[in-house]
């Protein structure tokens, strides 16, 4: 039995808390494609199907309210969970990374991930205009709609 199989089997929220602190440890070395690979379950049966999604959403927002490591990645943190275990729970999230446009060409450009479930935002709302560079749905990268889609913070 693989470690993630042993995982899932564990009460929701002790397998939360456990991936949550693995994460920042993945997260240090890992390139993109690892940490979008770890953050799909292999699984095809739902192991948390009786929770709501805004049970797990809410899991995940507290799990992860005082970072000692990814502060300043936090919305990838929550984003690369909530992927995760809404997954586990049979929902279709949809992982959106962007850019904020005034930092592209700066030495220290600025990035956005947030969630959307069922087309609309659920995690980590964009607060300033971001362009969306991608989005993952757990089977691969898909591109953003007709190339770039602006995330308007007041939309």
């Amino acid at each position: 039995m693989r470690a993630s199989q042993v995982l899932e089997m564990l009460p929701f929220r002790w397998h939360l808390w456990i991936v949550a602190r693995y994460l920042p440890v993945l997260a240090k070395r890992s390139p993109l494609k690892r940490l979008l690979d770890f953050a799909t379950p292999a699984r095809t049966v739902p192991a948390y199907e009786a929770l709501s999604a805004e049970v797990i959403l809410q899991a995940v927002t507290e799990v992860t309210a005082r970072p000692l490591r990814m502060r300043g990645r936090r919305c990838l943190r929550e984003g690369l969970l909530a992927f995760r275990f809404l997954s586990l729970a049979g929902y279709r999230p949809v992982l959106h990374f962007g850019l904020l446009p005034d930092t592209a060409r700066s030495d220290h450009p600025r990035a956005h991930c947030w969630v959307d479930l069922d087309g609309r935002t659920v995690l980590n709302p964009a607060t300033v205009r971001t362009v969306e560079l991608f989005s993952y749905n757990g089977q691969g990268v898909g591109s953003a709609p007709e190339g770039l889609r602006f995330e308007d913070a007041d939309a």
